[in-house]
């Protein structure tokens, strides 16, 4: 019996049990910034976004400079390989050991775990493979979802930022949450 040799098309630190991450394309920004326009931007980011088209969103991801600072991953599940969201990781700060990360999942994949486990998979790499200490990210006082996902997985409220978001005609609290590497649980 001959041996195989297998080529994963992504380290094994980064499979789950349903889906796995896989470093982004521009074709992978152009097929889902879809999810970015459908999840209404500004409830997403306290940062200014220009809506782009698909074709002008992957242009700008292809014109950025890659760097070990920052980076995207296709969430995709593992049955079929259909990517079901987003996650990235940036603002890497290599004096404090400390990155900033969001996520995003296509509106029509929510509520099947697939943010939860993308979150400790992008954390277990992080910390493992990185040697980042704290993992932070920021959310919107009336995003339920993201401040669910993110006490689910671990992290605990750092602050608030008051009026930090302006959306709808109102201003909300931001909240800032992080996890530290020795509170990570797999």
């Amino acid at each position: 019996m001959t041996e195989k040799n297998i080529i994963l098309d992504t380290p094994p630190s980064l499979i789950g049990d349903k889906i796995y991450l896989r470093p982004a394309t521009d074709k992978d920004i152009a097929n889902t910034y879809h999810w970015f326009i459908l999840s209404e931007p500004s409830a997403q980011s306290c940062r200014p976004h220009p809506f782009l088209s698909a074709a002008e969103a992957a242009e700008s991801f292809k014109k950025k400079e890659k760097s070990t600072d920052q980076q995207r991953f296709v969430i995709v599940r593992l049955k079929d390989k259909v990517p079901v969201g987003i996650v990235n990781f940036f603002n890497m700060n290599h004096l404090n050991r400390s990155v900033e990360f969001g996520i995003l999942i296509d509106p029509d994949e929510q509520r099947h775990g697939f943010a939860a486990e993308a979150t400790r998979l992008l954390c277990n790499f992080l910390y493992n493979y990185r040697g980042v200490n704290k993992i932070y990210a920021q959310t919107a006082a009336f995003n339920k979802g993201a401040v669910k996902l993110l006490e689910k997985t671990g992290f605990k409220q750092d602050g608030i930022l008051r009026q930090h978001y302006y959306y709808d005609g109102e201003f909300y609290d931001g909240y800032i949450y992080s996890q530290l590497r020795f509170e990570f649980e797999w």
